[in-house]
């Protein structure tokens, strides 16, 4: 066991990292380019630095490659000819997520068109799981299917697509996830990363994006008028898959996003009104319409998306609508349950102290897990594995951090689960509940011999309050639509003087008024609390900020809203080197000269409790910020909890306050100190 169990806010860090911008050079490309140097500021932080790089991403042409050059897509398009023309019966085999049902609905609307024997079909993801399966292909060829159309899925389904072949059904997939190896023996297999070598085609279409380019193959039209016709299906998979916004994927969400606003899908009509939505961007369809389309998936069965997608009439369109918006309430509502429940078992249990932190649960919904994961990781600061373990078995899915690749850490623990799989960020595994120690003490084990691993803010560049005006935000709308590889411009504002904190929205809120070189300006930090907010008037702080504008009584004004802030003029290589000193001692791993090293004398304990003393009550991180520079992270630690051991000080709702003392204390009497010198001396290795 650790010998701390609280939570150590280490000035809650991430790590800031600046691009390399030539300011003389962006100068001179927007002269020669005609653009708001702002605009050329953001594209140099993307890697655009050449006049038609930038001229050609903020163009808004649709230019497309042909669908045939993707290899497999003339096969694809003859066999599915004939069975339009033989009017066989054709299954399409989807995906439970977004993208999934995207891609179901448009390859469902373009083979209605065409007046085939067409219908579909999603896995439920708690009963099927991902993919499709030997006993939905028995399903199909008892229904007399001859014909399966994968969409979202199947390049790595060789056995089952092997089963489909003994059955006498062919198999065409599509799918734009990455082969493990093996290709299945389909008739044509249609995936835009089989094409790697191929500079001219796009790589990273989504699911819904390569079933578009299978409809206008088929259709024998460019993509660039089909575009018109599918757009507004096609980009909203795009935006969810988190796929990168540029090339292609740029254009289908610019012209979807225009469609969607002009409300031709009563499907998705529907669903903005539900969501409240009067003006549709890329951003908050992320945030709106792509959760509900979601939650049909993850709560229930994804039909319900797709049939909604499908709608031809307002009363139909209406009713799916309502479904999805109550599925993504109880979705929310579970998802804070696990949440909540999974952070107590973090805090009780030590593991908020580990480098990857693998919680586990009795009955936890698997289809909200990964949402869980996230919000965990982003409270962490640290890759999360969120378990639900129901029977024996027992289901994970993990998001991870920075540079640290999450396959790759469970790849070196392949022994401890019967399944997984995923990428750097992302993955997912299967394995026996009595593995779930094993599995957490090996992740820990292979995090130990990495680099450790920090948050990370990313500023697109460095910026004076001053510069933001109106004309600046109305010039940045040239870079959208924004996602993913395109994410909204982030502006870093260095040594700002906090000079008032005002709650908003009842308190839900904060308005900060800050003041940088005799500026003064206000910025907005949503979802924030007086209580929970960790920074005072006076101290100087960096911002890392989006702009936008706000109309008031028809009045434009720049609106500056706080994404991440910190502390300013803390040292990060120190502060590292600190944090990794206090993570190797609440694992117990420093050698008796490290520990020597770190164990505060007298003094810096009398330091930290006349700190305490002169403020009535201190945070946790008003201690580590103005003691840093006098007391490693790791003395201030030992010291804090040898002042509680010892009655000295008590922790009451997150603030250290003097307790009911009296009397003369023997320091080196708290349990902390007297472990501590044992260790140093050899007797003690660690609990």
């Amino acid at each position: 066991m650790c010998i701390f169990e609280r939570k150590v806010s280490a000035v809650n860090y991430k790590k800031w990292v600046f691009p390399d911008i030539d300011k003389e050079a962006v100068s001179a490309v927007a002269e020669e380019c005609d653009l708001d140097p702002i605009v050329v500021l953001i594209a140099f932080s993307r890697g655009l630095y050449e006049p038609y790089e930038i001229e050609q991403f903020l163009g808004k042409e649709p230019e497309f490659s042909d669908p045939f050059d993707l290899s497999g897509m003339t096969e694809a398009v003859e066999r599915i000819n004939i069975a339009l023309e033989s009017n066989e019966k054709i299954l399409i085999f989807g995906d439970y997520d977004c993208d999934g049902v995207t891609a179901t609905a448009v390859l469902m609307k373009y083979l209605r068109y065409r007046g085939a024997d067409v219908d579909y079909t999603i896995p439920d993801r708690e009963k099927d799981g991902y993919g499709i399966s030997i006993g939905a292909i028995d399903r199909a060829a008892d229904s007399g299917v001859t014909l399966i159309i994968t969409v979202d899925n199947g390049i790595n389904a060789v056995k089952e697509i092997a089963h489909a072949s003994e059955l006498g059904i062919d198999v065409v997939v599509t799918d734009h996830h990455l082969s493990l190896g093996e290709l299945p023996e389909a008739y044509a297999v249609v995936d835009p990363h089989l094409d790697e070598d191929c500079d001219w085609i796009f790589h990273d279409l989504c699911g819904a994006g390569a079933a578009f380019k299978l409809v206008c193959a088929l259709e024998g039209r460019p993509c660039e008028e089909m575009l018109y016709e599918y757009a507004d299906l096609v980009a909203i998979g795009t935006i969810a898959d988190i796929v990168p916004l540029r090339e292609e994927n740029r254009i289908i969400v610019d012209v979807g996003i225009q469609m969607l606003n002009r409300r031709l899908n009563v499907g998705v009509k529907a669903l903005m009104e539900v969501a409240n939505v009067k003006y549709l961007t890329s951003g908050n369809a992320a945030f709106s319409l792509c959760p509900r389309i979601n939650a049909a998936g993850r709560m229930a069965n994804a039909d319900i998306a797709v049939k909604l997608l499908l709608s031809e009439s307002m009363e139909d369109a209406v009713y799916y609508a309502g479904c999805l918006d109550r599925l993504n309430a109880e979705r929310q509502r579970i998802e804070q349950d696990i949440f909540l429940e999974a952070c107590n078992t973090i805090e009780q249990k030590g593991y908020n102290h580990h480098r990857v932190i693998v919680v586990d649960g009795f009955n936890w919904h698997v289809g909200v897990i990964g949402i869980a994961a996230s919000k965990l990781t982003e409270k962490y600061g640290k890759p999360c594995i969120v378990i639900s373990k129901c029977g024996d078995k027992a289901v994970g899915s993990g998001r991870s951090i920075g540079d640290f690749s999450l396959f790759n850490a469970l790849q070196s623990s392949a022994d401890c689960m019967e399944k997984f799989g995923g990428h750097e960020l992302a993955a997912g595994l299967t394995i026996l509940e009595e593995k779930i120690p094993l599995l957490r003490n090996s992740l820990n084990n292979y995090a130990k011999s990495q680099p450790m691993t920090f948050a990370e803010v990313r500023p697109d560049c460095k910026i004076k309050p001053r510069a933001f005006s109106v004309d600046a935000a109305k010039a940045l709308r040239a870079m959208e639509p924004y996602g993913a590889g395109n994410s909204v411009p982030l502006f870093a504002v260095m040594g700002s003087e906090i000079t008032g904190i005002q709650p908003l929205a009842g308190g839900k809120h904060l308005r900060l008024r800050l003041r940088k070189e005799g500026y003064d300006y206000q910025a907005l930090l949503f979802g924030m609390t007086v209580e929970n907010f960790i920074y005072r008037v006076g101290d100087t702080v960096d911002l890392a900020v989006n702009i936008d504008i706000n109309v008031y009584n028809n009045v434009e004004c720049v609106s500056i809203i706080i994404k991440s802030m910190r502390y300013s003029g803390l040292d990060d290589e120190t502060l590292v080197a600190e944090l990794q000193q206090l993570e190797d001692l609440k694992a117990d791993v420093l050698t008796a000269e490290d520990i020597a090293k770190i164990t505060p004398i007298r003094d810096d304990i009398v330091l930290v409790f006349r700190y305490i003393r002169s403020r009535k009550t201190a945070r946790r991180e008003h201690i580590e910020v103005d003691l840093f520079g006098k007391l490693s992270l790791a003395k201030i630690e030992i010291a804090l909890t040898a002042l509680i051991e010892l009655g000295i000080v008590t922790l009451v709702d997150g603030f250290y306050m003097l307790a009911n003392f009296s009397g003369k204390a023997d320091l080196e009497s708290a349990p902390i100190l007297k472990k501590l010198k044992l260790m140093r001396e050899g007797e003690v290795v660690g609990d």
